[in-house]
């Protein structure tokens, strides 16, 4: 995005604190043990993680990594960041990835579909709108 002159202050403060949240969001990352070997994951990358059998099961476009720990250890790795959100008993989404929200699951760009808790689906359904109104209306305008 760009400024266009004349530029009025409240157009100039919202363009850096647009610019200072993309910033932060650039580059970070989280980092869990694949296989022995330390792997620092970029939170953009990552579509989905569900727990299964004692597993963390971090899936990627490109690949899925599987780490030992318990699901309420790692979901404060990402449950601390507005995008992510848990739909259901140890499965966390980023609803940057969400392309569709249906009653009963998300469908991400991957192509995967993810169940919503029967129990929550009021609850995440708001969170979820109140996430892409947020990020809908803290977006550039030029108006």
């Amino acid at each position: 995005d760009y400024l266009l002159k004349p530029i009025g202050y409240d157009r100039f403060c919202r363009a850096m604190e647009y610019a200072h949240r993309e910033l932060e969001n650039t580059g970070r990352y989280i980092e869990v043990k694949v296989s022995r070997i330390m792997v620092k994951i970029l939170l953009d990358d990552i579509c989905y993680a569900d727990y299964s059998n004692h597993y963390i099961q971090i899936h990627t476009p490109q690949r899925m990594y599987r780490t030992y720990m318990r699901f309420e250890d790692f979901s404060k790795l990402l449950l601390c960041y507005p995008r992510f959100l848990c739909c259901y008993r140890n499965c966390i989404i980023n609803m940057d990835r969400v392309v569709e929200m249906e009653k009963n699951e998300f469908l991400l760009a991957t192509g995967d579909r993810i169940p919503i808790s029967r129990s929550m689906r009021l609850a995440i359904h708001q969170q979820y709108a109140d996430y892409q109104f947020k990020h809908l209306h803290d977006g550039i305008s030029d108006g």
